[in-house]
């Protein structure tokens, strides 16, 4: 093998790769026809019909809820909020404690905090870098209440196993699937996994709006929890004649009617911009099977991986291999840009 070009060997490239861009003419035609409205946001913090938010947050849920296969999408200003939001609809309140991963966004884990919660880590799958069901399990208490799993880098969790210690113990599953639109499990999509999913829409995921997030769930009381919170709840239980109180407290997650009319049109392009990496990925694989100091990313059985990263772990052999250090790497693959980052 030739010399490293960080030691002075010959490069590979000498241009940057293009940059990962989604948005196109549609996303401009979907916000032109939102300033054209004149209605930049529709949401009321008042029991009536535009409690529930605009044409554009309305047309996106129904789509959304379409696509996944869910009975309910609601849409929310990002997936921080959403799992906010999620944490509340469960009742979780003071005392209680949540299963979460020590090896994800912050939010995944700080969730429980926002309502005097115990957040309670658990430890992660070597292969897959979930949640470990056996881990899992010897950190439920009487207290335990739900499990946050973390289908991190696109992979899917492991869903048997963990439904099973759910439904044992009656917890709630909350999915933070941020990483994983368009993953599956046995054909069913990531995010429709547990008893409530949670997709992001910021800017370096697969589809973006900016900001934003969709919260999925099959539970009618659920959802109607979730659009409560996300709307100022404490301002309309009484006109809405909401039994339980608990969690009642909301805030202004909405989402506005531009974000909702760009990530309708994101929506469209998912399944193609899957399969574009995934034919990245296969190259990527191919070509980096042969380097002894690698080893791919192992898939779970029954999975399609979404593929928010390819994560390699490697060892260092030979001298050559010193030029990292022993640990993990991240390869992030976004369409055709591709970034290594060491990680200790």
């Amino acid at each position: 093998m030739s010399q490293l070009a960080i030691h002075g060997g010959p490069k590979v490239r000498n241009d940057y790769f293009p940059p990962y861009r989604t948005i196109g003419t549609e996303e401009e035609a979907a916000v032109k026809r939102v300033l054209d409205s004149g209605v930049l946001s529709r949401f009321l913090g008042t029991w009536h019909e535009d409690f529930l938010g605009g044409p554009e947050v309305r047309a996106l849920e129904e789509e959304w809820a379409d696509h996944f296969g869910v009975k309910h999408a609601i849409a929310v200003n990002s997936a921080t909020s959403g799992l906010y939001c999620a944490v509340g609809a469960a009742g979780i309140g003071p005392g209680d404690e949540v299963i979460v991963s020590p090896y994800t966004m912050s939010a995944s884990a700080i969730a429980p905090l926002i309502y005097n919660a115990i957040p309670v880590f658990s430890d992660i799958e070597e292969d897959y870098y979930c949640l470990s069901p056996q881990s899992i399990e010897q950190r439920i208490t009487p207290r335990t209440k739900a499990i946050i799993v973390v289908d991190l880098f696109g992979q899917v969790f492991d869903v048997d196993a963990i439904r099973a210690l759910a439904k044992k113990h009656q917890l709630l599953v909350i999915e933070d699937c941020a990483q994983a639109p368009g993953a599956t499990y046995r054909g069913q999509f990531a995010g429709t996994l547990g008893d409530m999913g949670v997709f992001s829409l910021n800017y370096h995921k697969h589809i973006h709006t900016g900001e934003g997030g969709i919260i999925v769930t099959q539970n009618d009381d659920l959802a109607e929890k979730l659009r409560l919170i996300r709307n100022h709840a404490e301002a309309v239980v009484e006109a809405r004649g909401t039994a339980s109180l608990v969690n009642m407290l909301g805030f202004n997650y909405r989402m506005t009617e531009i974000e909702a009319a760009i990530a309708r049109e994101q929506l469209k392009k998912l399944p193609r911009l899957l399969r574009e990496r995934w034919d990245n990925i296969a190259y990527l694989s191919e070509k980096l099977q042969s380097i002894p100091c690698l080893t791919l990313p192992k898939i779970r059985p029954e999975t399609g991986h979404a593929f928010y990263l390819h994560t390699l772990t490697y060892c260092a052999h030979n001298k050559m291999d010193m030029v990292f250090s022993k640990g993990r790497v991240r390869l992030f693959n976004a369409g055709a840009t591709l970034l290594i980052e060491k990680t200790a």
